[in-house]
C-alpha cells in the first residue's frame, strides 16, 4: 500500500516537472522577434463552448515545431505561452493567420484573466487593433513580470499559425522585408498583366483573355490568402473572407480552358480533352458547395483537385510537347515547378514538412515562375504565328503572280484570233471564265474562308482616312512588245533592277512604296506618317527615277541590248489607306487621287513627269513646271496637267 502510494506521488511530481519543462516562459531581449512555437501547449476544445475559466486548469499539449500546424481541423483551439521581459516593456504580439474566423487573446496574472481582443475575420477589418494583413496587438509588459497569454483560434481554413513576439524595432524590419516580397509578387503580376493585355489587344485571340483573367483571379485569391485582399480591397465585406476558395474553382476553371486552346487540344485528343471538361465542371461543383457553407469540405476538396489538375496540365505539356506544338515546353516547365512548389506547399499546411518562410511562400514563388514562363510561352506562340503568316504570304504572293501571268497569256491569246476564231473566241473566254474560278478556289485553299471572304468583299480593314497625300505610278512603254524579245530569265533581271532602284529611291526620299502590279510600279508620299513635304518628295523621287531610267537606257544602248522607257504620273489629294487581311499583312491605298494618279502616268510622255493641276499646286515655288492645258484623261473628263522641266531651281 505504501509502495503504490509512493508511486502515485512519483508518478504526479513527473507530470508536474514534464509540464514545467514543455511551457518554459519565453524571454524577450532588446531587438529580438521570436517564435513562440517551441514554448507554447495547445489545448483542443472539441466542444467550441470552454472559456478561459475552463481551460486554466486544462492539460495542455507541447507544441514541437515552431510554428504551430494543426491541418486541417475544425476544433477551437486554445494555446498558451508565457513571456517576461528585462529589456523591453512595449511588445507585438504578431499571430500569422489573418483568417481566423474567430480569436480572442487573453492576459492571466496568477487567476486573474484579462481579455484583451475579440472578434474574427466575420467582423469589418477596422475593428481590429491595429491595422495589418495578419492579427497584430501590442503588448504592455509588467517589468520583469511574467505574463501568460492564451489565446482562442478558430478556422475553416488549414489551421497553421506562426505566432511571434518581438520588438516594435524587430517587427518594422521583418514587416518590411515582408512588404518587399508581396511588392515584388504583385509588380511581376502588374507587369504580365498589362504585357498579356497589350498582346491580346492586338490579336485578339481568346487564350489570352482567359489568360488575363486568370492572372486577375489568381492574384485575388493569393492576396485574401494573404490577408491583403481583406485589408486593401474588401474591409467591409467580412462574407467574402470564407468564400475565397470560389477564387480557387474560378482559377482553375480559366486556367484549363485557357490550356485547351493554347495547346489546340480539340475533341480530337479525346482523354485530355474530356478531363478538361470533367475538372472544370468538378470546379463549378466545389464553388457551389462553398456558396452552400460546407468551407471545410470545399477547401479541402479544391486542395486536392488543384493539386490534381497541376498533373493533367503536366502530362498535357508532355504530350502536346510530343505532337510538335513548340510552345508547350514553357508551359511545361512552368507547371513543373508549380507543381514541385504546390506540394511543398501542401505538405507544410498539412503538418508533414516543418514550417518556414520558403515553404509556406512556395505557392506564391511557384504562381510567379509559372506566370513569367506562361508569358514567354505566349510571345513565342507569337513568333510562331508570324513565321506561319510571312510564309503563307509568300505563297499567296507566288500564287497571285501566276494567276496574273496565265490571265495575260490567254488574254493575249483571245486577241490574235478574236477576227479569224470568233466561235473559239467564245470558247476560250469560258476557259478564262473556268480558270478565273480556279484560281479563286486556289485562293480559299490558301486562306482561310473568312479572310477570303472579307477580302474579296471589303478590300481592306481598319482603313484611315489621309486628307492629303502624293500618288506616283509608271508604267513602261510597250512592255508587253518588248517582253516577247526577251527570255523569261532577262526580263525578270530587268524588271528586278529597275524596280530595285526604284524601291532605293523611294527609301532616299521618304516616299512609302505601296505595290508592284506587272511592269506598273506604285508609291505614294505623306503616309502612313502625314507630312507637308509629300508633294516635293515625290516630285524628286519621279525626277531621280527618269535620271536613272535616262543612264539605264544609254548604258543597254551602248551594248546593243534592249531597254525600257518610262512613263511617271503624279497627282495629289485624299486617300484611304489601311491593312488588307487579319494574319495576312498587305498595305495599301484607295481612291479617287490614286484613279487620277494613274490616268496622270497614262496622259503623260515616255522620259517625261507628268504631274495634275493638284500637285502643280504643292511644287510650283519649288519646280520649274511647263502646262500641257486642259488633257483629256480617261474616265475623268479633262485635267490641268503639268510636265516638270527640271529639278529642283535654287533660286526659289
Amino acid at each position: 500500500m505504501r509502495i503504490s502510494k509512493f508511486s502515485s506521488i512519483l508518478l504526479c511530481l513527473w507530470v508536474s516537472s514534464f509540464s514545467l519543462f514543455a511551457q518554459q516562459p519565453l524571454e524577450i531581449n532588446k531587438g529580438e522577434r521570436t517564435f513562440v512555437g517551441r514554448n507554447m501547449e495547445y489545448y483542443i476544445d472539441t466542444t467550441h463552448k470552454a472559456g478561459i475559466q475552463d481551460v486554466l486548469n486544462k492539460t495542455f499539449t507541447p507544441c514541437q515545431t515552431e510554428i504551430l500546424n494543426l491541418g486541417n481541423t475544425p476544433h477551437t483551439v486554445w494555446m498558451r505561452f508565457s513571456i517576461f521581459s528585462k529589456t523591453e516593456n512595449e511588445l507585438y504580439l504578431e499571430i500569422n493567420a489573418p483568417l481566423l474566423s474567430h480569436l480572442e487573446t487573453f492576459e492571466v496574472y496568477g487567476d486573474s484573466a484579462k481579455l484583451l481582443f475579440t472578434g474574427g475575420s466575420d467582423k469589418y477589418f477596422h475593428e481590429r487593433p491595429i491595422a495589418s494583413e495578419n492579427w497584430l496587438f501590442d503588448l504592455q509588459l509588467k517589468d520583469s513580470a511574467k505574463t501568460t497569454i492564451y489565446i482562442k483560434a478558430q478556422s475553416i481554413y488549414p489551421f497553421q499559425i506562426p505566432i511571434a513576439i518581438s520588438s516594435k524595432n524587430k517587427f518594422v524590419e521583418h514587416n518590411e522585408l515582408n512588404i518587399l516580397f508581396w511588392g515584388v509578387y504583385m509588380g511581376i503580376m502588374l507587369f504580365a498583366f498589362i504585357y498579356n493585355l497589350f498582346i491580346y489587344l492586338s490579336v485578339r485571340e481568346r487564350s489570352y483573355l482567359y489568360y488575363l483573367l486568370y492572372i486577375l483571379f489568381s492574384v485575388a485569391f493569393y492576396a485574401g490568402l494573404e490577408g491583403f485582399g481583406f485589408q486593401f480591397l474588401w474591409p467591409n465585406i467580412p462574407g467574402i473572407n470564407p468564400m475565397i476558395p470560389i477564387f480557387v474553382s474560378i482559377t482553375n476553371c480559366l486556367i484549363i480552358l485557357f490550356t485547351l486552346r493554347f495547346l489546340n487540344i480539340s475533341k480530337d485528343q479525346k482523354i485530355l480533352f474530356n478531363a478538361g471538361r470533367i475538372f472544370i465542371v468538378i470546379f463549378i461543383l466545389l464553388a457551389l458547395l462553398n456558396l452552400a457553407g460546407v468551407f471545410v469540405v470545399a477547401l479541402a476538396l479544391s486542395q486536392l483537385f488543384s493539386l490534381l489538375v497541376c498533373i493533367y496540365f503536366i502530362a498535357a505539356g508532355i504530350i502536346s510537347l510530343k505532337r510538335g506544338i513548340h510552345t508547350a515546353k514553357y508551359f511545361l516547365i512552368g507547371w513543373s515547378a508549380f507543381l514541385v512548389l504546390v506540394i511543398l506547399f501542401i505538405l507544410t499546411l498539412n503538418n508533414v514538412v516543418p514550417s518556414n518562410f520558403f515553404n509556406t511562400h512556395g505557392i506564391f514563388m511557384g504562381h510567379m515562375a509559372e506566370v513569367v514562363l506562361l508569358s514567354f510561352a505566349l510571345a513565342d506562340r507569337i513568333n510562331i504565328l508570324k513565321k506561319e503568316n510571312e510564309k503563307k504570304q509568300e505563297e499567296i504572293i507566288i500564287q497571285l503572280e501566276e494567276n496574273h501571268e496565265l490571265q495575260t497569256k490567254v488574254n493575249r491569246e483571245l486577241e490574235q484570233k478574236v477576227t479569224e476564231r470568233t466561235a473559239e473566241v467564245v470558247a476560250e473566254k469560258i476557259k478564262v471564265e473556268k480558270q478565273k474560278k480556279r484560281s479563286d478556289d486556289l485562293l480559299l485553299n490558301i486562306l482561310p474562308e473568312e479572310v477570303a471572304e472579307e477580302l474579296k468583299a471589303k478590300g481592306s480593314a481598319e482603313a484611315q482616312f489621309i486628307d492629303e497625300a502624293t500618288v506616283l505610278f509608271t508604267d513602261f512603254k510597250e512592255f508587253t512588245q518588248l517582253s516577247e524579245k526577251l527570255t523569261p530569265k532577262e526580263l525578270v533581271s530587268e524588271i528586278n533592277e529597275c524596280f530595285s532602284a526604284f524601291d532605293h529611291i523611294m527609301g532616299k526620299f521618304g516616299v512609302e512604296k505601296i505595290k508592284t502590279i506587272g511592269d506598273s510600279y506604285m508609291a505614294a508620299g505623306g503616309l502612313p506618317i502625314t507630312n507637308t513635304t509629300h508633294a516635293c518628295d515625290v516630285v524628286n523621287a519621279a525626277l531621280e527615277i527618269q535620271k536613272f531610267m535616262l543612264q539605264h537606257k544609254a548604258k543597254r544602248a551602248s551594248e546593243g541590248r534592249l531597254f525600257f522607257e518610262v512613263r511617271i504620273g503624279v497627282h495629289s489629294g485624299p486617300v484611304v489607306a489601311g491593312i488588307v487581311g487579319v494574319k495576312k499583312f498587305s498595305y495599301d491605298i484607295w481612291g479617287d487621287t490614286v484613279n487620277t494618279a494613274s490616268r496622270m502616268e497614262s496622259s503623260g510622255e515616255v522620259g517625261r513627269v507628268n504631274i495634275s493641276g493638284a500637285t502643280f499646286a504643292l511644287v510650283k515655288d519649288k519646280f520649274n513646271c511647263v502646262y500641257r492645258g486642259k488633257i483629256k484623261a480617261k474616265g475623268k473628263g479633262e485635267i490641268d496637267m503639268y510636265f516638270i522641266d527640271d529639278s529642283v531651281n535654287p533660286d526659289k
